[in-house]
C-alpha cells in the first residue's frame, strides 16, 4: 500500500510539473525566447551562481548549529559535504526525501541517534521556510501592492501567522516544555539559525535580481523580495518535480503583473533551474565518491 501511495504521489508530482510546463511552452514565442537568451549578460548570470553558492555555504553553516545544539561535534567540511550530497541527490532524483534521508544516514553514521538527525533535518528546512516569511512580514506591506487583492491578502495572513505560530512554539519549548530533543527549536538556541535563515533567502533573492540584471530585465529589485519569496515558499510544496514547473510559471504569472513578457519569467526560471544543476555537480562527485566506502 505504501509503496502504491508513493507511486501516486509521484507520478501526480510529474503530471503537475510537465503540465505547467505544457502550458507555459504553449504560450511562449520561443523565437522571442531566443533572442532574449542570446543578449544574456555572462558576468551577471556567473556572479549569480556564486550568489547561489555563497547561501549554500550558510546552509551548511546552520545545519552545523542545530546539530551542536545537542552538543553533536563534527567538522564544517562534514556538514558542507553531507549537505552537497543531500542536495545533489534531492536535484537529481524526483521529490525531496532521497536527499533528506542521505543527511540523516550521514548523521547517524558519526554517532548522533536517529530521531535527532532526522530532527534535524527537518528544523534546518523548517527555518529555511521560516526566512522566506520573515522576509515577506517586510516587503509585502512596503512592496506588494502590485499583487491581485486576494493573494496580497491571503500571503499576509498566512506570513504573520506563521511567524507568530513560531514565536509561541519557542516559547513554549522554551519556558514550558523544555526537553534536550527539542532544544533547537528553543531559545536562545533557535537566534543564530533563525538569522542565518533570514540571510540565506536574502542571497536567493539576489541571485535572481542578479539573473534579472543578465536578461536585461528592468524590474527594481524589490519587486523581487516578493516574488522570489512566494515562488520559494511554493516550490518547496511536495507538489512537483523539485520546483520545476511552478518555479517557470510563477515567474511568468509575477512578471507579467509587472508589465513584462511571459518569455521573460520562463526564460528567469529556466536560468535559476540551471544554477541548482550546476551547484548540484560537486556534491554528486562527493556522494559517488562516498559511496564506494559504504559498500
Amino acid at each position: 500500500m505504501k509503496r502504491i501511495n508513493h507511486f501516486l504521489s509521484l507520478a501526480l508530482r510529474f503530471i503537475i510539473t510537465f503540465g505547467i510546463l505544457f502550458f507555459l511552452f504553449k504560450k511562449t514565442d520561443f523565437v522571442k525566447l531566443k533572442e532574449i537568451f542570446k543578449n544574456l549578460s555572462l558576468p551577471f548570470y556567473l556572479t549569480a551562481l556564486l550568489c547561489f553558492n555563497s547561501f549554500q555555504l550558510m546552509v551548511a553553516l546552520r545545519w552545523q548549529k542545530i546539530c551542536e545544539t545537542w552538543g553533536f561535534k563534527q567538522s564544517y567540511l562534514f556538514f558542507l559535504k553531507s549537505y552537497l550530497m543531500g542536495f545533489s541527490l534531492n536535484t537529481v532524483m524526483p521529490g525531496i526525501v532521497g536527499g533528506d534521508l542521505l543527511r540523516t544516514f550521514l548523521l547517524t553514521r558519526q554517532g548522533l541517534p536517529f530521531k535527532k538527525a532526522t530532527f534535524s533535518v527537518m528544523i534546518d528546512r523548517f527555518y529555511g521556510l521560516l526566512g522566506i516569511f520573515f522576509i515577506l512580514s517586510i516587503s509585502l506591506p512596503l512592496y506588494g501592492q502590485f499583487l491581485p487583492k486576494k493573494l496580497y491578502y491571503f500571503s499576509t495572513i498566512l506570513t504573520y501567522s506563521t511567524i507568530l505560530s513560531f514565536f509561541l512554539i519557542s516559547v513554549f519549548f522554551t519556558k514550558i516544555y523544555s526537553t534536550d530533543y527539542f532544544r533547537p527549536v528553543s531559545l536562545p538556541y533557535n537566534l543564530f539559525p533563525i538569522l542565518l535563515g533570514v540571510l540565506i533567502q536574502v542571497f536567493f533573492v539576489l541571485q535572481f535580481v542578479l539573473l534579472g540584471k543578465a536578461l536585461h530585465l528592468n524590474i527594481s529589485y524589490v519587486y523581487y523580495f516578493v516574488m522570489i519569496p512566494i515562488i520559494s515558499f511554493l516550490a518547496a510544496l511536495p507538489i512537483s518535480i523539485s520546483g520545476l514547473g511552478v518555479r517557470e510559471g510563477g515567474l511568468s504569472y509575477f512578471v507579467s503583473l509587472l508589465g513584462f513578457s511571459i518569455e521573460h519569467g520562463v526564460l528567469l526560471g529556466m536560468l535559476g533551474y540551471s544554477l541548482i544543476l550546476i551547484s548540484a555537480l560537486p556534491g554528486l562527485y562527493f556522494y559517488l565518491k562516498a559511496k564506494v566506502s559504504w559498500k
